[in-house]
């Protein structure tokens, strides 16, 4: 029984992740599939959609954007919008609190190589990885120390979130380790699994 109890869990450990990883994947589907759907039937005839056809649509859209981005009506658009976002308080908010962590993400955004440092306090013997994510605080209000110092945003392990640390230079020092080597291990509280395995794996036979 307890052999039995044995190979049943292994079996469920091995799939389990798999099988998380699909739902969610397919509960993003799902998601955006209705989002465009709905935006679709505005002038798409119900008894013509066909299923999948609003992932398509979002695609396209979302690749057409890419093209005409940089277009300088597109940012007139763009700046026009954003400019009326002003007049409406909570979205304002949230619209920049996305658009500065986007901006963050982006692969083409300009910042330095090494953005996942460690963070030392002087007097205690303990290290906490996190992000760099400024070093310049001219825009900051009165009130904060604004010379040699910089912005480290610790995330939370198994949890979406985590605090903000403005400290000095030199209680930093940056790692040779991608945002997501570090997010990826920050939220499973840095446990030697299968994802250092995997990634490793990936990295000595990489996709041609």
């Amino acid at each position: 029984m307890k052999k039995l109890s044995s190979i049943f869990l292994k079996g469920l450990f091995t799939l389990l992740p798999l099988l998380v990883s699909l739902y969610a994947l397919a509960w993003f589907l799902r998601l955006v599939e209705g989002f465009a759907r709905n935006g679709l039937l505005f002038f798409w005839p119900d008894a013509l959609y066909v299923p999948g056809m609003g992932m398509a649509v979002m695609v396209l859209v979302i690749f057409a954007f890419g093209v005409i981005v940089e277009r300088p009506y597109t940012r007139w658009m763009m700046r026009t919008l954003e400019g009326s976002l002003n007049y409406i308080p909570l979205l304002k908010t949230v619209y920049l609190a996305i658009k500065d962590f986007t901006e963050f993400l982006k692969p083409t955004h300009k910042r330095k190589a090494n953005q996942v440092v460690v963070l030392k306090f002087p007097g205690l013997q303990m290290e906490i990885v996190g992000l760099l994510t400024r070093e310049d605080f001219r825009d900051l209000p009165n009130g904060v120390t604004k010379t040699n110092r910089v912005a480290v945003y610790i995330p939370i392990s198994y949890q979406l979130g985590g605090y903000t640390v403005f400290v000095p230079k030199e209680f930093v020092t940056p790692i040779d380790m991608s945002v997501e080597q570090a997010m990826r291990s920050i939220v499973t509280a840095w446990l030697p699994g299968g994802a250092q395995k995997l990634e490793a794996t990936l990295d000595e036979n990489p996709v041609s």
